[in-house]
């Protein structure tokens, strides 16, 4: 049972983490899109986007793996197996919203749940 937990929280983490890359550059991708015509800048986008996702994409799983292990590892130390890997999967999740809630609606949600103020985003 760990084990396929351990395997949805890695899997959820990549897929996350590689949808907020992908968004990322190809909203700095598009910034330039008015300064080529649109079949040649759509053309090297696609050849910006395979070049530069294939190896991220083989990569990236091996990365989260490697920093989840590390995270379980310490949640476990201070939480026990199952309670670490939870917190371990509530901290990715959290840092992950804060990088999807800045890129989407430019709201910072730390200083959110700081002012108290979180309820009104929900």
């Amino acid at each position: 049972m760990y084990r396929f937990l351990f395997r949805f929280v890695v899997t959820t983490l990549t897929i996350l983490t590689a949808s907020l890359l992908t968004s990322a550059i190809s909203d700095y991708m598009i910034s330039y899109k008015n300064s080529y015509k649109p079949l040649s800048f759509t053309l090297m986008g696609m050849g910006i986007i395979v070049v530069i996702f294939y190896p991220l994409f083989l990569k990236l799983e091996d990365w989260v793996t490697k920093a989840s292990v590390r995270f379980i590892k310490s949640g476990n130390s201070l939480a026990g197996r199952s309670l670490g890997l939870l917190l371990t999967f509530t901290l990715g999740l959290t840092i992950l919203l804060y990088f999807y809630a800045k890129m989407w609606y430019h709201i910072n949600i730390f200083k959110i749940m700081i002012n108290g103020t979180i309820g009104q985003y929900f």
